[in-house]
């Protein structure tokens, strides 16, 4: 079994779900390694390894992470625990981090509900996928044009955290 020095993410050569997670540790000063590939998709095991997903606590999803002896799966986890170990974020405050997860599950309802048009909805009925797609972003876009700033980040601090 291998296990890295650095966090490991495994994912797809996509930004999708993994995204925030690459994100958070450029801003934060995180060095990571990746494998990407999108064989593992859908499989129950690591192409690369024929390690189990079962020990990331995942049946065939991704992505997945692997820091020494952790392994986890579920990107809010992956990106809460990433932004917990960033250099860049050790002093945030749990007011802040709170913010942070905040829209970091903003994103994963965009994301899922963005998903649910693409790969269900239009299968049987294009037009309400996009119906769907553009009342999602209607609806959240109203909340962040009140709630955004024009300038700056959103925590108000010189760097962006990954509410950004």
């Amino acid at each position: 079994m291998t296990t890295f020095e650095n966090p490991h993410l495994i994912y797809a050569p996509i930004a999708g779900r993994a995204e925030l997670a690459r994100l958070i540790a450029a801003a934060g000063g995180i060095t990571i390694t990746e494998s990407v590939n999108m064989a593992n998709f859908g499989s129950t095991d690591l192409q690369e390894t024929g390690e189990s997903k079962k020990n990331y606590m995942s049946p065939s999803g991704m992505p997945l992470l692997q820091h020494g002896d952790l392994k986890v799966s579920q990107s809010g986890a992956i990106e809460a625990y990433m932004a917990s170990i960033a250099p860049r974020y050790k002093d945030l405050t749990q007011q802040q981090r709170a913010i942070d997860m905040m829209f970091m599950g903003i994103k994963e309802e965009i994301l899922h509900n963005c998903a649910k048009a693409i790969f269900t909805t239009q299968k049987e009925d294009k037009n309400k996928a996009v119906e769907d797609v553009c009342a999602l972003f209607d609806k959240w876009g109203a909340v962040f044009e009140d709630q955004i700033p024009t300038e700056g980040f959103i925590q108000g601090l010189p760097y962006p955290t990954p509410a950004e």
